[in-house]
């Protein structure tokens, strides 16, 4: 029998921990935090291709507003007057806009 030490409990450690113990290896999961964290807990650890659209789409900068405020949301920015993060996030607002969604559809699709 093999063991394995799987670095991580959130979903992709936790998946590929179940998946080796089903094919016969004596699994041991570290994880750093009790309870639920990270990516995991802001859907950043899914592995979902049905949602392969452009992050900067139309209507996408109202929403990330209301998610902001709250720390264990989607997306959560610490508030900061750093001045390379505010222009990134200026940048990006210029192009959650229909004309850049379709552009970058059409880029990822071809």
């Amino acid at each position: 029998m093999k063991s394995v030490v799987v670095i991580g409990g959130g979903v992709i450690g936790l998946s590929a921990a179940y998946a080796l113990h089903k094919r016969g290896a004596e699994v041991t999961v570290i994880e750093s935090h009790a309870g639920s964290h990270g990516a995991s807990v802001v859907n950043a650890g899914w592995i979902c291709p049905s949602l392969s659209e452009p992050v900067p789409a139309p209507g996408l900068v109202k929403t990330s507003l209301t998610w902001m405020r709250h720390s264990d949301s989607p997306l959560y920015i610490k508030p900061t007057l750093n001045p390379d993060l505010l222009r990134w996030l200026f940048d990006f607002w210029r192009h959650c806009n229909d004309r850049c969604f379709t552009h970058a559809v059409e880029a990822t699709s071809a």
